[in-house]
């Protein structure tokens, strides 16, 4: 009989990725986007116990959502998010940078995952959109 082990399940642990002004969203009023980290960013959440329910409590990136991304893959380790994204009814999954180029070696591992996966993958790199995945989501404006 084979077992399956069990994974236990992913926290954010000192990464803060999210909140350093790479992604947008508002948390008690502060605006936080691209360029304008979350006001209660201390190294940390400086609120953590306080946070609203959206976006802190429900956002959660693929590395926290999806087991089969690699341990490595933490976004303060790659410099690099992962988000699920819906628009129009398509599903894909968006990277954005981190300050930094997307690296090779992350690129290549979410290529193939989405290809393996049959997904839709948009990813940057210096802000430079592409795309990888089924037609309607390559002629899709997302």
């Amino acid at each position: 009989m084979t077992t399956i082990p069990i994974l236990p399940e992913r926290s954010c642990g000192d990464c803060a990725e999210c909140c350093k002004g790479w992604l947008s969203g508002e948390a008690h009023g502060e605006v936080f986007h691209p360029g304008k980290p979350c006001f209660f960013l201390q190294g940390t959440c400086g609120i953590y116990e306080h946070r609203p329910e959206s976006p802190c409590k429900t956002y959660k990136c693929v590395w926290l959502s999806e087991p089969t991304l690699p341990l490595w893959m933490r976004p303060d380790k790659v410099k690099s998010i992962v988000t699920e994204r819906e628009v129009d009814g398509i599903k894909f999954w968006d990277v954005v940078e981190c300050g930094e180029t997307l690296k090779a070696e992350v690129l290549s591992w979410l290529v193939v995952w989405a290809l393996r996966e049959e997904g839709n993958l948009q990813y940057r790199i210096n802000g430079g959109p592409h795309k990888i995945g089924q037609q309607e989501f390559l002629d899709a404006e997302t």
